[in-house]
Parts: C-alpha cells; structure tokens; sequence
C-alpha cells in the first residue's frame, strides 16, 4: 500500500509538473556559423563561392571568404537564411540553382518563393538547416568533390544518388559570440 501512495504521489508531481511547464521554442539565430558534417566533413564552415563546405573557409587559393548568417526558425513566416561577409558587408540569401546542378548559392537581393499561398525557403528546425517545400521540411544536402583539397561543394539532391567521393551532409547552425 505505501508504495502504491508513493506511485501516486510521484505521477501527480509529474502531471503537475507537466501542466505547469511551458514550452519554449526554440528561436532563430543571427551572427550564426552554418557547418556541415558529413563523411569527410566534420564540423566544416559554409564558405562563400556558390557555397563551399570548406576545410577552412578563408582559403584563398580556392577563392573563398568566411560567411556569418542570420536564420529564421520553421515557426517564424520567413524562410529566407541571409549570409554576410566576416566584413560586415551584405552577400545575400541562399538558394538552390537547379540550372547549375542544382548548387546551393547566394543571390544579392532577397528572393521568397511562393507556392499556393505558403512561403518556401530555409529555416532552422533546432539547430538543423532545413528546407521548406510547401510539403515537408527537407535536408538534402550534399558535398560534392571539387578541384581543392579540403573543399567541397554544397549541393542539393532530388534523390539519394550522388556520383563517387560525394556524400551527404548534414548543414547546423551555431552561433557566434
């Protein structure tokens, strides 16, 4: 029987604790570093180029420049992920080219997509960069092999198919202090 009551006693502490508790969610980021973790990228920045997945992002002989970002949560109505220069200076919002392979880039100008009422785009959900289809939230990212050692570039899939020494990724925000 006592422990019967201490049974008791401990679901309404959690039911209690439960009715009471109230759910954050979890917010966008400014000033953020998107990285990308794969199979031979662990923890590599986003560099600017199209978008690099860059061993260290500020190497020049591969004509790359460090970006910050600022990124919406997948609660928020804007699904635009902006990149700034380390300068300070505005590059642009991201975007996937399906003309040129479907890379993963930055327009200069802000560019929403809409598609039967619903804005498409990227956004963070926790801390994973992900994509707005007016269906699913999707994270195909790819890396796709270039000419540079160490450097990688961000592509999007259709499907699960990726030629040799390609391989997925997944993009994650952190940000910076």
């Amino acid at each position: 029987m006592h422990l019967k009551s201490l049974l008791s006693l401990l679901f309404l502490q959690i039911g209690f604790g439960l009715a009471f508790h109230q759910h954050i969610k979890r917010g966008g980021e400014t000033n953020a570093t998107l990285s990308a973790y794969g199979t031979n990228s662990t923890n590599w920045p986003i560099a600017y180029g199209l978008l690099y997945i860059a061993e260290y992002p500020s190497n020049s002989n591969a004509n790359l420049t460090p970006l910050t970002w600022d990124l919406a949560s997948i609660t928020g109505e804007c699904w635009i992920a902006n990149a700034t220069f380390v300068n300070g200076t505005r590059a642009g919002s991201m975007y996937i080219m399906p003309e040129n392979e479907y890379a993963v880039g930055v327009l200069p100008i802000t560019r929403i997509a809409y598609l039967n009422g619903t804005v498409s785009g990227f956004a963070l959900f926790a801390s994973q960069l992900v994509y707005n289809n007016n269906t699913f939230l999707e994270a195909q990212f790819w890396a796709k092999s270039t000419s540079f050692t160490g450097v990688y570039g961000l592509t999007w899939t259709l499907d699960d198919s990726a030629p040799s020494g390609d391989f997925p990724v997944v993009v994650k925000a952190t940000e910076n202090s």
